[in-house]
């Protein structure tokens, strides 16, 4: 649904009124900390891989939440989440293996 050139130009002042109050002026700032690099085992997690892009997910069923990879080429690789407390330590990344026991791939390309 596409608004109609007048009820764009009513807008307009609404949120320009929004955008110089005051409340708006003094929302908090949000402040994130600075960047770690992921490490799984010995490397930077997803080293030398195309986009890769990580999600989080118990993949052992141990209740820790491990990491998942996949890339632009459509390779899936895990690093488990090894057991102890403080920042998360992740175990070395290995190939995904589907049901025959072959590495799981996509292949994006």
């Amino acid at each position: 649904m596409t608004s109609s050139p007048t009820v764009r130009r009513r807008a307009l002042p609404v949120l320009a009124a929004l955008l110089a109050s005051p409340a708006f002026a003094q929302a908090p700032q949000s402040e994130f900390a600075a960047p770690v690099r992921l490490s799984a085992g010995e490397k930077h997690l997803g080293e030398n891989r195309l986009f890769p892009s990580p999600v989080l997910h118990d993949y052992d069923g141990d209740g820790r939440l491990d990491v998942v990879v996949g890339d632009l080429r459509g390779h899936l690789t895990v690093a488990l989440r090894l057991p102890g407390d403080g920042p998360p330590k992740f175990g070395a990344e290995a190939k995904i293996q589907g049901a025959d026991g072959r590495p799981l791939d996509f292949a994006n390309w």
